[in-house]
């Protein structure tokens, strides 16, 4: 990208990461989020540690650029929002699914977001570290079934190998399904 004459353009670590995500947040490298921008890549480490900083405040503000369901909702209602509300984030930026998997490092505004649905659940009846892995396995089973290809060899079979993403959904659902009714048992009413 060429830069045009005249006044340099303000950097800041929000334009930087909406670089990351029109770049592609499982792809992105230094020196193309630069290129995106116009600038030297070596000016974005005025701004993140490295490109590991980076792509937690990618994740972070594709997390947060979601609606999430309000955390006083009955437990099975609000596990099934939590997962639709991961959804709507790998269908908005692709590639958070496989990024979101595994970060370098959990950030304070997802940390934040989550801590509220734990306390719900926990005042519904579960354990603390219940509602912990209940909140983790919601949203870990909304990105492991979107990723292409990670569903599973039995769906691959119903599917003759094309998972769209309503079959992932399909999928997704039914799987969700059995895991709310195992967690049914778990709550100490």
């Amino acid at each position: 990208m060429d830069r045009s004459p005249g006044r340099p353009r303000s950097l800041s670590l929000d334009l930087i990461v909406d670089a990351v995500l029109a770049d592609g947040i499982a792809t992105f490298s230094m020196p193309s989020v630069a290129a995106r921008l116009g600038v030297a890549h070596s000016g974005l480490y005025r701004y993140v540690e490295d490109r590991d900083d980076l792509l937690v405040s990618a994740i972070e503000k594709a997390a947060l650029s979601v609606d999430w369901p309000d955390a006083d909702m009955p437990w099975r209602e609000l596990l099934t929002e939590i997962t639709r509300s991961v959804w709507t984030i790998c269908e908005r930026y692709p590639g958070y699914d496989v990024v979101a998997l595994s970060p370098p490092k959990w950030s304070p505004g997802i940390i934040e977001k989550v801590t509220p649905y734990i306390a719900s659940l926990h005042e519904q009846g579960f354990t603390i570290e219940d509602a912990t892995v209940a909140v983790q396995v919601a949203g870990n089973l909304a990105l492991t079934t979107s990723v292409k290809g990670t569903v599973g060899t039995f769906a691959l079979s119903r599917t003759n190998g094309d998972l769209s993403s309503s079959a992932r959904h399909e999928w997704h659902d039914r799987i969700l399904e059995i895991v709310l009714d195992g967690l049914s048992s778990r709550v100490l009413s």
